[in-house]
This record gives C-alpha cells, sequence and structure tokens, in this order.
C-alpha cells in the first residue's frame, strides 16, 4: 500500500495491486507526516492536532484482494505543538521471535522537543477496540526552533533531528525492557 498525506485530516491510502483508494479518518487537523514501521506492518502519521497516529492493517475475512483496510491502533498524545516527524526504531525482531515486534517510535514538533514512544504492547493488526494510548518514555528539548526531520539507525543506538534552526543534532538512544515495563532515555 502507497499512504500519501495530502494537506487534509485524512490519509490517502492506495493499494499497489488494484490501485483501489481508501481515506483514513482520525487526524482533527491537517496530517504533516507519514512514517512505515521496518517490518511495513504498521505506519504512523503525525499532524497538527498534535497527535500521532499508528495505523494498522485489518486482516482480511476473504480472499478478494479488494477486501482491505486499515485501522488506528494507538494514538500518542502529549506534544504541545505540530507533530512534524517521525521514525520508528529499525531493530524489530528479537533473537527468539519469529514475527517482528514494536519497540518504540519518536515524534518531533514546533513545541521543540522529541518524545520516545513505548510501541511494545501495540497490536500489528486491527481489532475492534478502541486505539490504545501510547506511553511517552521521555522527553527531550532538542531545538531552538520546529524540527522537521527524524531518523534512526540502523542499530537503535543513534536518532539525528534536523530543524529550522539551522542544525542537526544526534543522540544515543537507551533503551531497556524489564518486567516493570519499558524505559527510555
Amino acid at each position: 500500500h502507497i499512504a500519501l498525506a495530502t494537506n487534509s485530516s485524512l490519509i490517502r491510502l492506495y493499494s499497489s495491486h488494484t490501485f483501489d483508494a481508501r481515506l483514513l479518518s482520525g487526524h482533527t487537523d491537517i496530517v504533516l507526516c507519514l512514517a512505515a514501521s521496518p517490518s511495513r506492518e504498521v505506519f504512523s502519521s503525525g499532524g497538527k492536532d498534535r497527535t500521532a497516529r499508528i495505523w494498522a492493517l485489518r486482516s482480511a475475512s476473504s480472499s478478494d484482494p479488494s477486501d482491505w483496510g486499515w485501522g488506528c491502533v494507538a494514538i500518542c498524545e502529549g506534544h504541545t505543538e505540530s507533530v512534524g516527524a517521525l521514525a520508528f526504531s529499525r531493530q524489530g525482531l528479537a533473537p527468539d521471535e519469529e514475527t517482528p515486534k514494536l519497540k518504540f517510535m519518536f515524534t518531533a514538533s514546533q513545541d521543540r522537543t522529541i518524545k520516545m514512544w513505548d510501541l511494545s504492547s501495540i497490536p500489528t493488526f486491527t481489532s475492534s477496540q478502541l486505539p490504545a494510548k501510547c506511553k511517552s518514555l521521555c522527553t527531550q528539548k532538542a531545538h531552538d526552533k520546529d524540527i522537521n526531520a527524524l531518523d534512526v539507525s540502523p542499530n537503535d543506538a543513534l536518532i539525528a533531528s534536523g530543524s529550522q534552526d539551522r542544525t542537526a543534532k544526534i543522540f544515543s538512544i537507551v533503551y531497556t525492557t524489564s518486567s516493570a515495563g519499558s524505559r527510555g532515555e
């Protein structure tokens, strides 16, 4: 599938097999950015409504290729301004697991902060349940102006940010999981 943000609160989603189009609703203001997870099982969107949303494919009830759709499985709320950049962790497959698992995601905002979100309990398929509320693991004041770009290194050790303050910065990522839950720095 191909997802597009088009100066609207709706996300345009196209099937690359049938060229069928769908509109995803959920944001209450213009969608500014999109990012796909490394496994491509989910993607995220950020917008002027100060939220990021995680979208997952709903399981098809038939073998009909026209029977497809995506739904919101989680919402990240906490920024005080528009969310303008997103980046998923790059490593989602633990050595003892067969299927990819989401770990964390970063959002960046006009509020000049970067937030790290725990995605370890977020489903990778849409269900009939209400979207989960993501837990913010940490917040970093990163720049003096809006942040427009984020990227995570392939080994999940670093995150790079770019801003309208004409700087790019690199931060180290500390992410640990324990029986008490996930923790990020």
